[in-house]
């Protein structure tokens, strides 16, 4: 009689430990997930981020060592700014295309303008702190390029959309133009 019910007790506490380690599983799963969502998504942006940042450092170095030479090409003017751009620049899954660029410079409040600054009357150039002149080049995740959207996937729950529809990264880098 004594093995039966013992028997009975092992069974019942078993049984209760399936149970608990059931609930367990469900409420450290999600929480789980949604850890590894975070993390990718941490991931992608530094990718993302690190790249664009790199485009713009490698755009705006290009443009200010080719600068004086643009300028003479377009007879010491400035107006086509805006297209002096290096189709070459490129960066996996982060920049794809040329419109993501945008050629500007630095205002006095150190915020990026989309005009070029005024030429100097001399020697054609900017002038700036260094005294040859500033370029600034910002870049722009997705931008127009057909770039997957960020954060991807969006995470929506019962129809609910709890993360943004297309985050926006840029960069901006300035460089000094060479003499």
């Amino acid at each position: 009689m004594k093995r039966t019910k013992r028997t009975r007790e092992v069974r019942r506490n078993r049984g209760a430990q399936i149970t608990e380690f059931a609930v367990a599983i469900a409420l450290v799963i999600p929480i789980f997930m949604v850890i590894i969502y975070i993390a990718y998504q941490v991931a992608m942006y530094m990718y993302l981020k690190t790249g664009v940042d790199a485009a713009a450092r490698t755009e705006a170095r290009w443009l200010a060592i080719n600068f004086n030479y643009l300028a003479r090409q377009n007879g010491n003017s400035t107006a086509n700014y805006a297209n002096w751009k290096n189709n070459s620049v490129r960066v996996g899954n982060c920049v794809a295309d040329g419109d993501q660029f945008t050629n500007g410079t630095i205002d006095n409040s150190g915020n990026f303008v989309a005009t070029p600054p005024p030429l100097t009357a001399v020697s054609g150039c900017y002038p700036s702190v260094s005294g040859a002149g500033v370029v600034a080049v910002r870049v722009v995740y997705p931008g127009t390029s057909g770039l997957p959207e960020w954060p991807n996937p969006r995470l929506q729950l019962f129809g609910v959309q709890l993360t943004p529809n297309n985050y926006t990264i840029a960069g901006v880098y300035c460089a000094d133009i060479e003499p």
